[in-house]
């Protein structure tokens, strides 16, 4: 257990739980606690960021001045002493692939939130980590997974991997832990700060404590109910046990009444969870049954849709391209906002229009033309038109852009047609987000379209494990600041709300 003058702090959705920690930090810093002894730790390197970034500002202090912000991964690197040369890198995952005849990406996570979202081998790595992470053995994990892999092939690659690791010294980021945990240094530290809690593995529960050991004051935040990463390893049962006497943040400055109502009904069938009275906003907003998202009008505002898994984006995907609108998927923009800045330079240089040397090449990309690198002969500060350009590149076609750009796919180009019908703003944060629901896990929105369709797979987990996809449901009802809009499932394989 934590030490017993840890304070616990539960934050429900859009409580302020990290200005919470900061308004702490502040606290400190004015009670004449040095930043060097504060500790701020979390579970992603964005948030550790967040939160120091927003230190900075505030406090006028500097980077260097706050060397326990940090990933509990970065911390356990910075005591041990460790380089890069130590921690497993590309290089080395492409040798233990020669080595064991493997395909490892090295990709160690899923934006859908199960392991069938990764390559067959990355599943190998995922499962061998994740029991490390657990402690619990090899053969147990393998269990829990629904003997994702064959266990003979799990195993051989367990033991090729630890004898890889030990053949060249090398540390994966488990490994850290494991090391920090035995043999690393603790800084001593006045007061420490874990946000995130529920998010935290057995094994960074236990690095947690080693911290607290040290440390004079401990605050631990985090929220049950928004503990969607259990698939991963999260331990959110240990953040419960040590909940009893908790303070929680009451108030939501995001979730309006209707989607609070939505979301309370939602979170309530979870059985293993800590009760929270908190309230929202005294807007009313908006929960509304929609049969299908295509006749959603997202022509204006800001927009995030929600999906259990990435396939279920697809049609939404292809709906808004469809539309001429600009969005985000995946984290990436619907088309590189080169392509369409292309597009209105050429139409600017059909107009008589000087451009910059860098924009005239932006534009060659997407033409067929011989002799590309000529365009280097040009004097760095020339503004050529279209004139010189056609001195330049005497097979340079003149015409529509659409005519044109023939290096460009046909669909990029009804899409591009699409957007300047529309006249939509193209920006580099999209107004509208595409994401799973794990994905978004931190964001907000105006209007929030959250698909109620599950694979087969989770399906099949929800009918056996029914609290794990009500908290993951439940994060994504409360994404929404104003608006949100429930879309009726198409099949009988849906959550139920």
């Amino acid at each position: 257990m934590l030490p017993e003058h840890t304070q616990v702090i539960l934050g429900p959705p859009g409580t302020g739980k990290t200005t919470t920690l900061l308004d702490l930090i502040e606290k400190e810093l004015d009670s004449g606690t040095e930043p060097t002894d504060i500790g701020f730790f979390t579970f992603t390197r964005k948030a550790v960021n967040e939160g120091k970034e927003r230190a900075i500002t505030k406090f006028g202090i500097t980077n260097t001045q706050l060397p326990y912000f940090r990933t509990l991964h970065s911390l356990a690197f910075r005591q041990l002493g460790l380089t890069r040369e130590n921690v497993m890198g590309k290089q080395d995952i492409d040798e233990l692939n020669e080595k064991l005849n493997l395909k490892l990406t090295g990709k160690t996570q899923s934006e859908d939130g199960h392991l069938f979202a990764m390559t067959h081998d990355d599943r190998l790595a995922f499962i061998e980590n994740l029991a490390r992470m657990r402690y619990v053995s090899l053969e147990d994990q393998w269990h829990d997974v629904d003997e994702a892999v064959g266990w003979f092939e799990l195993e051989r690659f367990a033991r090729g991997l630890k004898l890889f690791k030990e053949d060249k010294l090398l540390v994966d980021y488990t490994d850290m832990l494991h090391k920090f945990i035995h043999e690393g240094t603790v800084p001593k530290l006045d007061v420490m700060f874990v946000d995130e809690a529920q998010d935290l593995s057995p094994i960074q529960w236990a690095v947690v404590r080693k911290l607290a050991a040290n440390a004079k004051r401990i605050y631990v935040a985090g929220d049950d109910d928004q503990a969607i990463y259990k698939w991963a390893g999260a331990d959110v049962d240990y953040l419960i046990k040590n909940s009893k006497n908790a303070m929680v943040l009451e108030q939501s400055y995001r979730i309006p009444s209707s989607v609070h109502e939505y979301a309370r009904r939602c979170i309530s069938q979870v059985s293993s969870r800590i009760h929270k009275v908190w309230h929202p906003r005294k807007d009313e907003g908006m929960v509304r049954w929609e049969p299908s998202i295509t006749l959603l009008n997202m022509e204006e505002g800001d927009w995030l849709v929600l999906a259990r898994t990435n396939y279920l984006l697809e049609e939404v995907d292809e709906y808004c391209r469809n539309e001429g609108w600009f969005f985000e998927v995946k984290g990436k923009t619907s088309l590189p906002e080169s392509k369409v800045r292309a597009v209105i330079n050429w139409q600017r240089l059909r107009k008589g229009a000087r451009l910059p040397l860098t924009e005239c090449a932006n534009i060659l990309k997407y033409i067929k033309v011989k002799d590309f690198k000529k365009l280097d002969l040009l004097e760095a500060s020339a503004k050529p038109n279209l004139t010189l350009l056609k001195e330049q590149f005497p097979d340079l076609p003149l015409g529509e852009w659409y005519d044109v750009f023939t290096l460009l796919r046909p669909a990029e180009i009804s899409y591009i047609r699409a957007m300047l019908r529309r006249g939509e703003k193209i920006t580099k944060e999209p107004r509208i987000r595409l994401s799973t629901i794990h994905a978004a896990k931190g964001g907000e929105a105006t209007n929030v379209v959250l698909l109620t369709d599950i694979t087969t797979r989770v399906y099949k987990n929800y009918q056996k494990n029914p609290d794990d996809e009500n908290r993951v449901f439940y994060v994504g009802m409360t994404r929404a600041k104003e608006n949100l809009y429930l879309i009726e499932p198409k099949t009988t394989r849906c959550f139920q709300i």
